[in-house]
């Protein structure tokens, strides 16, 4: 039999880490079984040993691929294009981005293990690892925005700090809090108005712009 493809593998993996997302947040960590996992995926329980060495593993993946593995993109951005304008297009694109994830239904599924492994993430020190991550990868942002000028010099904890808090309290009031269906067209509202009002407070000034150091030049 001739071996999986690297594409195959790639694939396989992924139904494996969506069937236990399934799976943990209906049943939890404990209450899943690699057995389980494998007939969600419709293979054997030993086939799942090439993919995952063990059940953490894969609940593992699951928080870096959902967690510090999002974050990695903030890396790929096309910075020059989308501070054309300054940081605002930026910055409304990485929260509009956030509010489309956070509504998927993958991500709902995501927010129901949290909050079903809590104990269990917060003794392994893996929520505080991803948060960390997440937070280092944001706060090198910041400080890539303070070096070309488009943002006042500043704390980039605390630049990540003021710019994600208001975030996550809206996350938790329209998505998971929410009453019946959530308000997607509000929450998207009340996060440009959010990014608006941030960077009115972190702004350098009209004259240190790339807007403005064009046209000088010009």
């Amino acid at each position: 039999m001739a071996r999986p493809t690297k594409e195959e593998a790639r694939d396989t993996r992924r139904l494996i880490l969506d069937a236990a997302l399934e799976l943990f947040s209906e049943g939890g960590f404990a209450g899943t079984s690699m057995r389980q996992i494998a007939r969600a995926v419709g293979v054997r329980e030993s086939a799942l040993y090439h993919h995952f060495p063990s059940k953490a593993a894969i609940f593992e993946a699951l928080l870096q691929d959902m967690g510090p593995g999002r974050s990695e993109r903030l890396e790929s951005l096309d910075l020059d294009a989308l501070l054309r304008e300054g940081p605002e297009p930026l910055l409304r694109f990485i929260a509009q981005r956030l509010v489309d994830e956070w509504a998927s239904p993958r991500e709902q599924k995501f927010v129901r293990m949290l909050l079903a492994e809590g104990p269990r993430l917060k003794e392994a020190g893996l929520i505080h690892h991803s948060i960390m991550a997440g937070r280092a990868r944001l706060g090198r942002l910041f400080e890539e925005l303070v070096r070309r000028g488009v943002i006042r010099p500043g704390d980039s904890e605390l630049y990540s700090i003021e710019f994600m808090g208001p975030m996550l309290m809206m996350r938790l009031m329209f998505l998971v809090m929410a009453e019946g269906a959530p308000d997607l067209e509000r929450f998207h509202a009340r996060v440009d108005a959010h990014v608006r009002h941030f960077c009115e407070s972190v702004k350098a000034g009209e004259t240190m712009t790339l807007k403005s150091v064009s046209r000088r030049r010009s």
